[in-house]
């Protein structure tokens, strides 16, 4: 019986990332933000469940923010539905040449495809909120000098 618990137990930890969170382009807004936040993940990612639920506590903490949120679930192995998530975010370029690495949040502006920073489990909750917030007003900035 400990056996079966322990299992089951482990099955959780393991999937329950991938089936718990709500997928994070569900209240994406109409129009396409310039600030994306890009994360890469799998579930066997030691450094993604370190990470992840931190961005997850400032994804929802920042709602309403303009930053697209886009998640990369390396987990299964399968790259071809991502391929087209990327393309559809217009982020190709970043999927290629990250695609299949795990453990990290791409901060980027979607117009140029710069990317600002990139967010590791070294980042606390606070430290990830200051660099959206920071990469916020240099994109506002951009945009008001651009138009």
């Amino acid at each position: 019986m400990r056996l079966i618990a322990a299992v089951l137990a482990g099955l959780a930890l393991f999937l329950g990332p991938n089936f718990v969170r709500a997928a994070w382009d569900e209240a994406a807004p109409a129009q396409e933000p310039r600030l994306v936040a890009a994360m890469f993940r799998s579930s066997w990612c030691g450094a993604c469940r370190v990470l992840e639920p931190r961005v997850e506590d400032v994804r929802e903490a920042m709602a309403g923010e303009p930053v697209g949120w886009v998640r990369f679930n390396f987990t299964w192995g399968e790259r071809d539905g991502l391929r087209d998530l990327a393309e559809a975010e217009g982020i190709a370029p970043l999927y290629d040449e990250l695609a299949g690495r795990t453990g990290f949040l791409v901060l980027m502006d979607r117009e140029t495809g710069q990317v600002f920073e990139i967010v590791t489990m070294d980042y606390d909750r606070a430290r990830i909120r200051e660099a959206l917030e920071r990469w916020l007003v240099v994109v506002e900035r951009l945009e008001s000098v651009e138009g």
